[in-house]
């Protein structure tokens, strides 16, 4: 083997292979006793499984925290449905209803138009439900017009 080419991570390789290969040959003797000490018919300590430790300990960890899981849920009382919180949230309405709404404050309104955020607070609905439905239905309709940013006013 020559010598002048190993650098220093080909040489940690080699001796991280190298522990482990005697790793392994303390196991296979440890084995190979066992099968001795078995037939001859003596009694032997039982092998240590090939698994390492750190696995083992992570196995019989979750093991363990699934038993304690199943006995908690066991434990539990049965939940009882929970009573409807009253909340003052108003529904949707009727389809179309904010259309007739919006229009006719609009008319009350006059040449001047309204604000959206006036609409909202006399109506009721949040700022950003008028200023969509301007820009959606309202953009439709011939008889609305934007007169400034946020104002609009019917068409005379």
């Amino acid at each position: 083997m020559d010598t002048s080419h190993i650098n220093t991570a080909t040489l940690r390789s080699l001796l991280k292979l190298t522990e482990q290969r005697d790793a392994l040959r303390g196991e296979l003797k440890q084995i190979e006793s066992a099968i001795l000490g078995l037939a001859s018919g003596r009694a032997s300590a039982p092998v240590a499984s090939p698994v390492a430790p750190t696995v083992k300990r992570k196995i019989r960890r979750r093991r363990k925290n699934r038993v304690a899981t199943i006995k908690r849920a066991a434990l539990k009382p049965a939940k009882a449905a929970k009573p409807a919180k009253a909340t003052a949230r108003k529904s949707s309405g009727k389809r179309g209803a904010l259309k007739s709404r919006i229009l006719s404050a609009l008319r009350a309104a006059g040449a001047k138009g309204a604000a959206v955020k006036d609409l909202s607070k006399n109506l009721g609905v949040k700022p950003q439900n008028v200023h969509v439905w301007f820009s959606s239905t309202g953009k439709k309709l011939a008889e609305v017009q934007k007169i400034a940013p946020g104002r609009y006013r019917l068409k005379a």
